[in-house]
């Protein structure tokens, strides 16, 4: 879908958090940890994207949980990847991450496109580690492949497109392909938002379509699952930040 090029570089940089680098096995991360409390919000951000697309969600929800962000491998000031970007590994590297900063299990996640894909992969594959996930626009572990069956026009990003951006957008677009058969399992008894988008110019009713209902699909899988279509584009958690931030705080334990 064509909204996935719109460059996060478009989104303007100024935050209320401020990040710090820290030091894992000899490589610079950067994390933002903020507020106080029982419960840890985890934010996870899209292809292409730092940390910082969360900060007026975090800055909120800060008053009623501790909150983490972080700049995977390759993005914001963390240093570039030195390992494979697929799903599995990038969820691995995170609870490593975390474990490394004393920040105990369970986790309320969000995850915004490829970050809630990957959120959903931890949830399903540590579901004793998680009490809640959020769920803001994520891409379907299975879209590229249901859209090209349906017989749909660009239904990914052209080959020509993606040797324009960043090695580490290429690696994780690329490895991305694995979510299908990494995800597995079923989703434990904590709730589930899926936050639904409208808005993605250049993209075909079609195609929305099928985005819209294979998300309502990720929510029927859970016990307590719920859909939540937003009026709003692609990146939620930016222009409509009040909304996500409210239906994390309605999943807070």
């Amino acid at each position: 879908m064509r909204f996935f090029l719109l460059s996060v570089a478009l989104l303007p940089a100024c935050t209320h958090l401020k990040p710090e680098l820290v030091d894992i096995d000899g490589r610079a991360v950067e994390i933002v940890t903020a507020g106080e409390g029982a419960n840890t919000v985890l934010f996870e951000s899209g292809l292409g994207a730092d940390w910082s697309p969360w900060d007026k969600v975090a800055y909120d929800i800060l008053r009623d949980a501790r909150v983490f962000a972080y700049s995977r491998p390759g993005y914001g000031r963390s240093d570039d990847a030195t390992t494979a970007r697929d799903p599995a590994q990038i969820v691995e590297e995170l609870r490593g991450l975390l474990a490394s900063q004393d920040l105990a299990p369970p986790y309320v996640l969000a995850g915004h496109s490829f970050g809630g894909t990957y959120m959903e992969l931890f949830a399903k594959a540590y579901p004793e580690e998680v009490s809640a996930l959020v769920m803001v626009d994520p891409r379907p572990k299975d879209f590229l492949e249901e859209c090209e069956s349906q017989g749909l026009d660009s239904c990914g990003i052209p080959d020509d497109a993606l040797a324009t951006q960043p090695e580490t957008d290429q690696a994780e677009y690329t490895a991305f392909a694995q979510a299908a058969e990494q995800i597995t399992g079923e989703f434990g008894s904590y709730p589930v938002q899926v936050l639904t988008g409208t808005e993605y110019p250049g993209t075909s009713d079609a195609q929305i379509a099928l985005w819209q209902s294979m998300q309502g699909d990720i929510a029927d899988e859970a016990v307590d699952g719920e859909q939540l279509v937003i009026e709003g584009p692609h990146n939620l958690q930016f222009f409509r930040w009040e909304d996500v931030s409210e239906a994390i705080r309605s999943v807070l334990p």
